[in-house]
């Protein structure tokens, strides 16, 4: 949506928490037993109780098709302000820094960037456990990591689905380096293996591909450009690397990059330098340079939409 973030855009990636972070396309791993839950019980209870959910839903397609069935649960999630809720941001709080809040957030991006509305595949479901080794996705073990060690302490009380843990560990990296208060809803079932490859948007496009990728997975031009914001954290040179703010538009409006030579002329990803190109892009990246408020409110509606996309919900 794939922050400075990595080599794979937000667009593709969200800010790369360092520079190593990035690469494409792997051979499907089951995750290693150091990103499972501790306790073997708890996992054969997970993944029984997430199978029963996909077949579930497995058998209504010939009575509702699927974007009605995802809608119908989504009704029923659990909303922000629960104890389930207030648990998961209690125990996230208690492993995420500032530094690492932009691996974190690239790792929402890339987890739920794989969804495109016209196949109904991809989307938020934890399947990015089973496409790390894929090279666009280098460095985000390391937020796995962080995260295991939340969720550690979470499925202790009550067990909490990866989908839904990256999902409200993005809003808390956004809110700990100044960003708005974003809340998601809960009751994400996790996928039982890995999404299509390829379906990260790629950081060489420019403006007019991005926009169709977007468009493709139900994104408009003003959410791609609110969205590519996440980028004003991480390493690629847009403000403060832990500061969520509206730097990012800001210095897209200098074109530093244009510059010969030093290190400006590495700011940006290619994917990012395209949309201050592009008429319809630099509007919105004109209105959030000016007025960071606004910038913040796009960016909280469109990152729900995002962390919704594609989500098998656990209640019918």
């Amino acid at each position: 949506m794939s922050s400075s973030l990595s080599n794979t855009p937000l667009h593709s990636s969200i800010a790369t928490a360092s520079a190593a972070e990035t690469n494409f396309p792997a051979k499907f791993q089951r995750p290693t037993a150091k990103f499972r839950p501790d306790k073997p019980n708890d996992r054969a209870s997970s993944v029984s109780s997430s199978r029963r959910g996909f077949i579930r839903i497995a058998t209504l397609p010939c009575l509702l098709p699927l974007t009605q069935i995802i809608g119908v649960q989504q009704a029923n999630a659990i909303q922000p302000d629960t104890k389930e809720y207030l648990l998961i941001k209690e125990e996230v709080r208690k492993v995420l820094s500032k530094g690492k809040a932009a691996g974190v957030l690239r790792l929402v991006f890339h987890d739920a960037g794989t969804f495109e509305t016209a196949e109904k595949t991809g989307g938020m479901n934890g399947s990015v456990l089973y496409e790390l080794e894929r090279p666009e996705n280098a460095g985000l073990k390391k937020s796995i990591k962080v995260l295991q060690k939340a969720k550690t302490q979470i499925d202790a009380i009550q067990p909490v689905s990866w989908a839904d843990l990256i999902a409200v560990a993005g809003a808390e990296a956004v809110e700990v380096c100044g960003g708005p208060a974003i809340q998601v809803s809960l009751g994400r079932q996790d996928s039982l293996g890995p999404d299509p490859e390829g379906k990260l948007p790629e950081e060489s496009l420019n403006a007019s591909g991005l926009k169709k990728c977007f468009h493709r997975k139900g994104f408009t031009t003003q959410e791609l450009v609110a969205l590519s914001g996440a980028h004003t954290i991480g390493s690629k040179g847009f403000g403060g690397p832990t500061s969520f703010d509206n730097s990012y538009y800001k210095v897209l409006l200098e074109k530093p990059w244009a510059s010969s030579g030093g290190m400006t002329s590495m700011i940006g990803l290619p994917s990012d330098h395209a949309l201050v190109e592009d008429d319809e892009c630099l509007r919105w990246i004109a209105k959030y340079a000016e007025n960071e408020n606004m910038f913040f409110e796009d960016f909280k509606n469109a990152y729900v939409k995002l962390v919704n996309s594609g989500v098998r919900w656990n209640s019918l």
